[in-house]
């Protein structure tokens, strides 16, 4: 009884505090003509159909024409926002080190896809090797492709990198900014209180269970989107009460990261906005009706 009592206390002073700076309208304009949203998944490691985070990447997901392209930004020793997925540079490039120790200057100088490979055997950008980007320069790339920009770094200073990036790049309308740090996001949305920013664990986590005893109309959520991974310390996250609760607060809802055709296709049937995958082309051709090959199909590589 004691800890029900105390889970009822949490709850209340959580949705208290959750009513209390309700976000303002953001700028985001998501046109796309797919439910849910095709949203390629910027991973560095071998699942997809080119390296993430890289320009080729981002290249071939316009080509493809995916409806948004997910990202992750580290912050360089001399403040410029660069796309890597893991902080170790030896886990992606032919270099060491954490990428937030290192300039800009010495990151262009690694192979970032050395280690990529579509069978464990080939290493086809070992000879064509591709270098680091900057966020302004992907931002040149996609055109008016949309963004998830997930800001792996802790630092305050990469929120506020971000929200200069965005100013200049007059961007507000075409991105989506989420962390898993807090007081990143939360700095961020302090900066650009109208680009769609996206919530943090604890505020997905409240919105889940506010919507088991049909809270949810209590809460005035501080962001437009929830990214949210298929499942969270075993639980699925992602349910038809989950969506009824969302939606009913105007929330946009993706949901990461699928690869399976059974759970794609689960996906869809619930009715989820955004699907981020490493396979966008198996999931266009899922929503668009057609058969889609389970093998990875030839790729072209840089030359």
């Amino acid at each position: 009884m004691s800890m029900l009592l105390i889970f009822a206390g949490l709850l209340i002073v959580l949705l208290i505090y959750a009513r209390s700076r309700p976000a303002k309208k953001s700028a985001l304009r998501l046109t796309h003509t797919r439910n849910p949203m095709v949203i390629s998944h910027g991973n560095d490691c071998s699942n997809g159909l080119y390296p993430g985070n890289t320009s080729l990447y981002l290249q071939k997901m316009v080509e493809l024409g995916v409806d948004g392209i997910e990202v992750d930004l580290w912050l360089t020793a001399d403040g410029h926002l660069v796309l890597l997925h893991d902080p170790e540079l030896k886990d992606s490039s032919d270099g060491s080190g954490s990428v937030e120790d290192m300039t800009l200057a010495q990151l262009r100088e690694l192979n970032i896809a050395y280690h990529w490979s579509p069978d464990g055997e080939n290493y086809p950008y070992r000879e064509n090797p591709l270098t680091i980007i900057t966020i302004e320069e992907a931002l040149e790339e996609v055109g008016d492709t949309p963004l998830i920009l997930e800001l792996k770094s802790a630092k305050y200073a990469a929120a506020e990198v971000l929200s200069e990036v965005l100013q200049t790049k007059e961007k507000h309308g075409q991105v989506i900014v989420s962390s898993f740090h807090h007081g990143v996001v939360r700095a961020f949305r302090r900066l650009s209180p109208d680009v769609a920013t996206g919530a943090v664990t604890w505020e997905a986590a409240l919105l889940y269970f506010a919507q088991l005893i049909r809270a949810e109309g209590l809460l005035a959520p501080h962001y437009q989107t929830m990214q949210l991974p298929m499942f969270h310390f075993g639980l699925d996250v992602v349910t038809a009460g989950t969506m009824r609760a969302a939606h009913k607060l105007n929330l946009h809802v993706s949901v990461w990261t699928v690869n399976g055709r059974a759970d794609l296709q689960r996906y869809i049937d619930l009715g989820v906005d955004g699907i981020v995958t490493d396979r966008p082309d198996i999931l266009m051709a899922m929503v668009s009706g057609q058969e889609a090959k389970g093998e990875p199909k030839q790729l072209e590589q840089a030359s």
